[in-house]
């Protein structure tokens, strides 16, 4: 385990899903600007890696708002379509070992979960087929909260699942949204992205 990664003090650990513990960016990229295209929308890989923070419909909304777009279905048929299209790759999705070795030293050790503005059942899905299936004493999605990240819902509520005071939490992301999220819940933060390769944006 990289010694910057450690949990150090924490008591407990919380970890994003997307480009935290699995490499799954070029995945869910191609699955969204395929379901947009439908749509008659392009969307550039660019626009979409400066927004992996959000969730599928979060971010649909937001393309919107900003491009004036007219859409012909609605926003929760195109993120189903999003997932369908998705799932069809969960199996080759693969771990990102800087944040693996994190897990695999910690299992057993402290209470983990994974946090994330995704849909559950992607996870899932995905998870399954993860070395760290098992790791995990909880996992919250976009789906079981009002507020998706930036807003401190997703952790506070992973926090409250595994008993753990948010000043006692540490959070392992790879966005500005779930960063500013794990400041807004009062929680420490490591930002994988040096370590898993990806510049912060």
């Amino acid at each position: 385990m990289h010694p910057d990664l450690a949990p150090r003090t924490a008591a407990c650990l919380l970890f994003d899903w997307d480009g935290t513990l699995v490499d799954s960016q070029y995945a869910n990229y191609r699955a969204m600007a395929g379901t947009l295209a439908t749509e008659g929308v392009e969307l550039e890989q660019e626009w979409f890696d400066a927004r992996t923070g959000l969730s599928s419909a979060e971010m649909i909304h937001t393309l919107v708002a900003e491009r004036g777009l007219g859409l012909s279905r609605p926003v929760d048929t195109l993120v189903a379509d999003r997932d369908a299209q998705f799932l069809k790759e969960a199996h080759s999705v693969r771990p990102l070992q800087p944040v693996l070795e994190v897990v695999e030293a910690m299992r057993h050790r402290l209470p983990m979960a994974v946090a994330s503005g995704g849909a559950r059942h992607v996870i899932e899905a995905t998870l399954r087929h993860q070395p760290f299936h098992d790791a995990f004493g909880t996992l919250v999605t976009r789906d079981d909260v009002t507020h998706g990240k930036p807003a401190p819902d997703i952790f506070l509520t992973a926090a409250r699942s595994l008993g753990a005071h948010p000043s006692r939490c540490l959070v392992y992301e790879d966005s500005e949204e779930g960063i500013a999220a794990a400041h807004a819940a009062g929680m420490a933060v490591i930002d994988v992205r040096p370590y898993t390769g990806r510049t912060a944006a």
